[in-house]
C-alpha cells in the first residue's frame, strides 16, 4: 500500500463510492416517490372520485356545500353522501379539492381556506365538467412513499431500480479502469524520474527522463532534465578545471625545478641569473594561487570589498600612468577619455585596480606592435560604465560567450606562449558582479575588442 499508484487508487475508489452510491440511493428514493406520486394522483381509483366530484359541480353549478357533502367519521371518510366501501381511496389519503383558481373549497385535513399556487396542479387530477377544468383534486404527499402498490407497478418499479443499481456498478467500473489509466499515466513518468535521479546518484550523468505531454509531470521531467545537463556541464567544467588547474602549476613546477636541479648538479652555475629565473616561477606560482584563492573566495560569496566612495577620473589617470612605460615598450598608444564630471563610485580601491590592471594586462599582451588601447568612462543612469577598447586581432562571435570562463584562452591569434593563466577576466567580472556591476565583451568598431563593465554611483 506504500505504492502512490495503490494510495491514489484506494483514494479514488472511495471517492467514486461514495458518489456513485449518494447519487444511485437518492436517485432510487426519488424515483420510487415520483412513480408512487404518479400512480397516486393518475391511478384509475380516482376516476370514480373525480366523476362524482365533477357531477356534484354540474348539478350544483358551483362548489358551494362540498366541504359539508364530504361525511367524516371517526374511522376516516366514507366518500361522497355517506357512500363508498373501506378500499375506497378517499379512505387511505388526505386531500384537498380546489377551484379552477387554486382556492381551497374542501379539505380532508380541516376547514377550507388559502389557496395554492398553480405549480401543485402538477401533482393534482383535474376535475372537468364538459370539457372544462373546473377544479383539481390535490392529494396530500405526505402518505406518497406507503401508497400501495399492484404487483405490476411494483414489479416495473424493482426493475427500474435493479436498472439503476446496474448501471451505478458499470459507472463504477468505467470510473476504476479511467482512474488507473489516469494513475499509471501519473506513477509512470515518476518512477522513471526516481530511476534516472537513482541513476545519477550512482553517478551516470548522462540519464535523461523522456518527457512526454506538457503537463506539470512532463514540466518537472524537463525541469530534472536541465538540472541533470547542468551537473554534466558543471562536472565537466570541474574536471577540465582540475586539469587546467594542474597544467598550469606543472609549468613554473617543471621550470624550477630544471633550474634548481641544474644548479645543484653543476650545470648552471649558481649565479644571480639562474637564482633569478627560479626566482620568476616562484613568482608565477604565487600569482596563481593567489588567484585560484579570489576565485574560491567569490564562489563562497566571502569576497570581501572594503567599499568607499572614489573619484573614478582620477583613479583611472593614476592606472593609465601606470601602465604607459610597458605600452611605450611595444610602441602601443594608450589613452584614457573621460568626460567633466564624471560622478564618483561606491567601490574597493584595491579591487578596482585589479580589475582595471586584468584588462590593460589582457589588451597590451594581445595588441601588435603599434596598436592602440583606449580607456574610457561615462555616466549611464545610476552607473558608471567603463570601457576598455584595443585593436588587436579580437575574438570570433562564437567565443565571446568564453571569455570570462576560467582557464579560457582566445583563439591562436591571441594566444601566446608568455599568456597568463586564463584567470585574470574570470577574476575580474567576478570581482564587479560583487560590486553590484556586470561585465562584458563586444567587438570594436573596426576591428579588435572592447570589454566594459559598470559601476554604482555612491550615494
Amino acid at each position: 500500500m506504500s505504492s502512490l499508484y495503490w494510495k491514489g487508487m484506494v483514494a479514488f475508489l472511495i471517492v467514486i463510492l461514495v458518489a456513485v452510491g449518494t447519487v444511485a440511493v437518492l436517485t432510487a428514493r426519488a424515483t420510487e416517490t415520483a412513480f408512487r406520486r404518479y400512480t397516486l394522483t393518475r391511478g384509475v381509483l380516482w376516476e370514480a372520485v373525480t366523476a362524482e366530484l365533477a357531477a356534484y359541480y354540474a348539478a350544483q353549478d358551483s362548489w358551494a356545500g362540498i366541504q359539508e357533502a364530504l361525511i367524516l367519521t371517526p374511522d376516516r371518510r366514507h366518500g361522497m353522501g355517506g357512500r363508498g366501501a373501506t378500499d375506497h381511496p378517499l379512505r387511505q389519503v388526505d386531500f384537498r379539492i380546489l377551484d379552477a383558481e387554486g382556492r381551497v373549497v374542501a379539505s380532508t385535513e380541516g376547514s377550507p381556506r388559502g389557496s395554492m399556487p398553480r405549480t401543485t396542479f402538477e401533482d393534482a387530477v383535474p376535475i372537468e365538467v364538459d370539457g372544462e377544468i373546473v377544479g383539481h383534486l390535490l392529494p396530500a404527499l405526505r402518505p406518497v412513499p406507503s401508497w400501495p402498490l399492484d404487483a405490476a407497478q411494483t414489479a416495473f418499479l424493482d426493475q427500474v431500480q435493479r436498472r439503476l443499481w446496474i448501471g451505478a456498478a458499470a459507472a463504477l467500473a468505467v470510473a476504476l479502469v479511467v482512474g488507473g489509466v489516469l494513475f499509471r499515466s501519473i506513477t509512470a513518468p515518476l518512477r522513471e524520474l526516481t530511476a534516472a535521479s537513482e541513476a545519477i546518484a550512482g553517478g551516470d550523468l548522462s540519464t535523461r527522463a523522456d518527457v512526454r505531454g506538457d503537463d506539470e509531470v512532463a514540466q518537472l521531467a524537463d525541469a530534472f532534465n536541465s538540472m541533470a545537463s547542468s551537473l554534466a556541464q558543471m562536472e565537466e567544467a570541474r574536471r577540465n578545471q582540475s586539469a587546467d588547474i594542474a597544467h598550469e602549476l606543472r609549468t613554473p613546477l617543471t621550470v624550477l625545478q630544471g633550474t634548481l636541479e641544474a644548479m645543484l648538479d653543476e650545470v648552471y652555475p649558481t649565479d644571480a641569473d639562474n637564482l633569478e629565473a627560479a626566482l620568476s616561477q616562484t613568482r608565477t606560482l604565487s600569482r596563481l594561487i593567489e588567484d585560484l584563492r579570489v576565485l574560491a573566495l567569490a564562489d563562497a560569496g566571502e569576497l570581501r570589498l572594503e567599499k568607499e566612495e572614489l573619484d573614478l577620473d582620477g583613479l583611472l589617470k593614476g592606472i593609465v600612468e601606470a601602465y604607459q612605460p610597458r605600452a611605450k615598450v611595444q610602441a602601443i598608444v594608450l589613452a584614457l577619455e573621460t568626460p567633466a564630471g564624471l560622478p564618483p563610485v561606491s567601490a574597493d580601491r584595491d579591487r578596482l585596480i585589479q580589475v582595471m590592471g586584468n584588462l590593460l594586462t589582457n589588451s597590451l599582451q594581445y595588441v601588435s606592435d603599434g596598436g592602440h588601447v583606449r580607456v574610457e568612462a561615462e555616466e549611464r543612469d545610476e552607473e558608471v560604465a567603463v570601457l576598455v577598447k584595443d585593436n588587436g586581432p579580437g575574438v570570433p562571435p562564437d567565443d565571446l560567450p568564453h571569455l570570462f570562463e576560467r582557464f579560457w584562452r582566445a583563439d591562436p591569434a591571441r594566444r601566446r606562449a608568455t599568456g597568463g593563466s586564463g584567470l585574470g577576466l574570470a577574476i575580474a567580472r567576478h570581482i564587479v558582479e560583487a560590486h553590484g556591476g556586470h561585465m562584458w565583451a563586444v567587438e570594436t568598431d573596426g576591428g579588435g575588442l572592447t570589454i566594459g563593465f559598470t559601476l554604482p554611483v555612491a550615494v
